[in-house]
């Protein structure tokens, strides 16, 4: 079988993590070798999928605040929080040497991770197309798509998460949103270092490596890029943290924050609002399944709301109004 090219870079700056990829899609035609890499950040960073419109999911000025750059990759998916504690693999392949179906691009791409974990003891499973979990959490975060002739497959897998610096830039509608949403992350987030002892980034890596070289069933060659491939890393790079770049998609209308959250599979938060016997309600809700986990009530004219919070856990996110009545 013709061997898959192995690019190990280990720790690296955060704005090459993601355009060295791009980098290898766009050059990708049927005579380049399919491509895995392997690599972390260096620093934190922020990543915006392709459709998402930078000022409705982020706060520039806590951005800024923070010292975190945002990027913005030509795949779809929900913007995330990056760092060094995130082991991440991506996955080039020219699209004719991959399934046809993405169900099955990831089946395939995503096997090696599932194997990783399993081999550190872990209950791994592949749930809803493109989300790894352990034991119903989610331990991953992945992502996919075309970028020229290229077939895309990107993952990581989490050591830590900062969570707290994940909520502090998001563009939510309340305090309260926030709040549900970090304590949702907390809860449906795995994290390796809290899960075992003893666990080496290093020990992973090599244990994802063989994992891919068999679940792909073809060799991996190690290899380092090329001085072409460099200088398209670099013109790629400023590409995708431009401003034109994170301008993409934005219109004329002031910005609209998050109104709906993917924590996991299983689990996220939502904000509505409704007008109920004179109050004008604002609702944040922990959902897991489409069913409240948690609920926050606040209203104009102020009113204690916590026996309806109670009362509304347990049961069904539509029409929750209703049952307030």
């Amino acid at each position: 079988m013709e061997p898959i090219r192995l690019i190990n870079l280990g720790m690296i700056p955060s704005w090459q993590t993601q355009a060295i990829y791009h980098a290898l899609a766009e050059r990708m035609d049927e005579d380049q070798q399919d491509t895995i890499v392997i690599c972390r950040p260096a620093t934190p960073y922020l990543c915006l999928g392709y459709h998402q419109v930078f000022e409705n999911i982020f706060d520039p000025a806590e951005c800024n605040r923070r010292g975190l750059p945002v990027y913005r990759r030509r795949l779809g998916g929900g913007a995330t929080y990056l760092d060094q504690n995130q082991l991440f693999y991506q996955c080039i392949f020219h699209h004719n040497r991959m399934p046809a179906i993405f169900k099955d691009i990831f089946s395939f791409a995503l096997a090696a991770p599932v194997m990783t974990l399993r081999r550190l003891g872990l209950n791994a499973e592949l749930r809803e197309t493109n989300e790894i979990e352990v034991d119903g959490k989610r331990i991953a975060g992945t992502g996919g798509g075309l970028i020229g002739d290229a077939t895309v497959v990107v993952g990581n897998l989490l050591f830590d998460f900062d969570d707290e610096a994940m909520t502090a830039v998001w563009r939510t509608p309340s305090h309260s949103f926030r709040l549900l949403a970090q304590k949702a992350l907390r809860d449906h987030i795995l994290r390796l270092d809290t899960l075992l002892q003893n666990v080496s980034i290093e020990g992973v890596t090599n244990t994802l490596i063989q994992s891919f070289s068999e679940s792909m069933g073809r060799p991996l060659q190690p290899d380092a890029l090329s001085t072409e491939e460099w200088n398209t890393v670099q013109e790629i790079a400023g590409e995708l943290g431009s401003v034109e770049s994170l301008s993409l998609h934005q219109t004329n209308t002031l910005p609209e924050a998050i109104r709906a959250l993917k924590i996991s599979a299983r689990a996220s938060i939502r904000y509505d609002e409704a007008h109920l016997n004179g109050y004008d309600v604002k609702g944040s809700f922990w959902l897991v399944e489409d069913v409240i986990k948690e609920a926050v009530l606040e209203s104009v004219p102020e009113q204690q709301w916590s026996s309806s919070e109670q009362r509304l856990q347990g049961t069904p996110f539509k029409g929750w109004m209703k049952r307030l009545n």
